[in-house]
């Protein structure tokens, strides 16, 4: 069985795409290839989202797939002037030569680093939401658990591990810039 749509059509990761550009998303098709001895093309979807449609497109993922999409982990990437999450997914997971990935993409603005959490939809997502809420600073509305899940609880208030800018642990901050220019 395959990855299906409103229809019962089998969609594959273009199909799926094109279900997302209809709907207005910006979608771009990523593919590389996998393996030693059997390469094969492995596929990813990259979608960008508003943060307001981040609920309203992890919906759309489940109105159009069969199954429940595989929900894998939030990353998140300080830009300078905004931090990236990624909310990565995957369709037809485990099985062979028909799985795919899909992941929102939502930038945030770092005088703006609020957006809904996703949980009532994924439960799972807490975890992730968690994480980065202390790692960045990312405040996720509605998110029910708001403990740190790995800093201690003494860990001072407005510092972010993960931050590259002022609120960032200066030690990491140090040791990445050393790294970025080189070490001689």
């Amino acid at each position: 069985m395959g990855i299906f749509g409103g229809g019962g059509e089998e969609m594959n990761a273009e199909e799926t795409m094109q279900k997302f550009q209809q709907e207005g998303y910006e979608v771009r098709l990523q593919e590389r290839e996998a393996g030693v001895k059997n390469k094969v093309k492995r596929k990813s979807l990259w979608i960008k989202v508003n943060k307001e449609k981040i609920r309203e497109a992890v919906e759309f993922l489940m109105e159009i797939s069969e199954e429940y999409p595989h929900f894998s982990i939030i990353s998140a990437s300080d830009e300078g002037n905004e931090i990236i999450l990624n909310y990565h997914f995957t369709l037809g997971y485990g099985k062979l030569l028909e799985e795919f990935a899909v992941t929102f993409q939502v930038a945030l603005p770092k005088n703006d680093l609020n957006i809904k959490s996703i949980t009532n939809l994924v439960p799972a997502a807490i975890f992730s939401e968690r994480e980065i809420r202390e790692m960045v600073g990312v405040e996720f509305e509605e998110l029910a658990d708001k403990r740190h899940l790995f800093l201690t609880k003494d860990f001072p208030d407005g510092v972010y591990p993960w931050r590259r800018d002022e609120t960032g642990v200066k030690e990491t901050n140090k040791l990445y810039e050393t790294w970025k220019e080189g070490v001689k």
